[in-house]
């Protein structure tokens, strides 16, 4: 973006919102807009199983793995919004005379809620019904619950850069399993596109993803 300041009256002259001469101003502002910003369109999710030889990682369907865990799918760009979390630490209280003194007690792991857009042949909801028969089988193993590590997953949510997909600014990850999910179907929408939204736990915040 160029910038354009009258700098005829000379060296002295100030700006009229800097407060500086406006060659001082000036230069602030080159290494200003030189920072870029960061912006929020430019973002994405991968998901992959923690245990490549867990149940997650080895279901078939019709000789099809579960598209969530696909390397080739688009997961990426179906991700409509989410509300990354950098620091969820918890505190507690105490009263010394007049005063309140603050500590911290530790530090949260709780739940990432990620709307999807659905696909034409529901990818995200067989996904997410294919992982819930995994955690809570029927038939014969009915009544049992799956190990962690039959489910858990690998969270990746990163920020790219906009003129560069291969250029990660910012990065993290988390095991999670699903927990919820959820699909509103309403006549009155107007657009009729299908959101599910899938809600993940954070699980086992000491290991290393």
């Amino acid at each position: 973006m160029a910038l354009h300041l009258n700098i005829s009256k000379g060296e002295s002259a100030q700006g009229v919102w800097s407060g500086m001469p406006i060659t001082d101003a000036l230069k602030h502002y080159k290494q200003l807009y030189a920072l870029g910003v960061l912006t929020s369109l430019h973002f994405g999710v991968d998901l992959e199983p923690f245990n490549p030889e867990s149940k997650i990682a080895t279901h078939l369907d019709s000789g099809v793995g579960i598209p969530l865990f696909d390397p080739t799918y688009k997961l990426p760009w179906l991700c409509q919004s989410i509300d990354l979390s950098l620091l969820d630490a918890q505190t507690d209280s105490v009263n010394v005379g007049a005063f309140q003194l603050n500590h911290i007690t530790g530090h949260g792991s709780g739940e990432i809620s990620i709307p999807f857009i659905e696909t034409r042949n529901a990818a995200i909801m067989n996904s997410a019904k294919a992982i819930k028969e995994i955690m809570f089988p029927k038939g014969e193993h009915g009544g049992t619950q799956a190990l962690p590590k039959d489910y858990l997953m690998r969270m990746t949510i990163f920020i790219y850069d906009r003129h560069s997909y291969s250029t990660r600014v910012f990065e993290v990850q988390h095991l999670v399993a699903l927990q919820t999910g959820s699909i509103p179907l309403d006549a009155t929408n107007r657009n009729g596109i299908g959101i599910v939204t899938l809600n993940f736990i954070k699980m086992f915040p000491m290991l290393t993803p």
